[in-house]
């Protein structure tokens, strides 16, 4: 067992009992053993998550640097235009007497590298209106798009690219086997 990860857990246990401690009130046997079993009770049904997010941390904290928090810098306003830009496609459309709405599910496959880039992807998707990330199995996709226009940054490897830059300089073609499922308006 790793050295931090077990440090994180009595950390954590620790402050799990100061925690019930203090909300109970009662530091008698009958409470406090109380409070032990919840601790041990919670730790192991916690256990398999930690493990995971204990392992995309370490990836993470080993390619976190300086130079990403500044391409983070650029993406971020870059991805806050997208959502204001998004958000206005959508409404003139939604407002429009006929609603030209026209649904359709992307599927598509990345290059992404990490777990880390693949969720930054599904969530900037997400946040982007008239797009919703539905799937993710490994490296394919599956989105929702609201009308053409809404999926246009994710078909044309915009958005991907984008997300691509915070990890690598010159990421190249980040996305392929790009399939359209059209859905019928109005369900």
């Amino acid at each position: 067992m790793n050295r931090t990860f077990l440090r994180n857990t009595i950390i954590q246990a620790v402050l799990l009992m100061v925690f019930w401690l203090i909300l109970s009130g009662h530091y008698d046997l009958m409470h406090v053993s109380f409070g032990i079993f919840s601790v041990i009770l919670v730790l192991l049904i916690n256990h398999p998550l930690r493990r995971r997010l204990f392992a995309l941390e370490e990836e993470r904290s080993a390619t976190l640097n300086l130079s990403r928090l500044l391409r983070l810098s650029f993406y971020i306003p870059w991805l806050l235009i997208q959502i204001a830009v998004s958000s206005l496609q959508v409404a003139r459309v939604v407002l429009h007497p006929k609603c030209p709405i026209d649904p359709a599910l992307l599927r598509f496959k990345t290059k992404l590298k990490n777990v880390s880039s693949r969720v930054i992807l599904a969530n900037s998707i997400t946040l982007t209106p008239g797009t919703i990330t539905l799937e993710i199995k490994e490296d394919e996709f599956l989105v929702h798009a609201l009308m053409d226009i809404s999926s246009t940054a994710i078909i044309d490897g915009t958005l991907p690219g984008q997300v691509a830059r915070l990890y690598e300089r010159r990421p190249g073609q980040v996305i392929g086997d790009v399939e359209i499922i059209k859905t019928a308006a109005g369900l």
